[in-house]
């Protein structure tokens, strides 16, 4: 899986805020929100990667126990995909 070429990430302030794209312009009912974690997963999706190699980086970068990052990461997935960028 990798993102689509449709949105960017920003940290503004302390908030890392993903901004999706339409035709060069941001679509303001899909701004996304984020914490460092949602914003790690983001940065490694740049690139093709299967949910278990970005299961085993959050768990190697994070101290979570491998259910509630699997958890997390499927519910954020799954955010990225019905927002149309993954």
């Amino acid at each position: 899986m990798k993102l689509k070429d449709n949105s960017m990430l920003k940290k503004i302030g302390n908030e890392n805020i993903i901004l999706p794209l339409s035709d060069h312009n941001i679509a303001v009912d899909v701004i996304l929100k984020t914490n460092e974690v949602g914003a790690f997963i983001y940065n490694c999706l740049k690139e093709e990667i299967t949910k278990e190699e970005l299961l085993n980086k959050i768990l190697a970068e994070y101290n979570v126990d491998e259910t509630t990052a699997l958890n997390d990461l499927n519910l954020f997935l799954d955010l990225l995909t019905k927002k149309g960028l993954l």
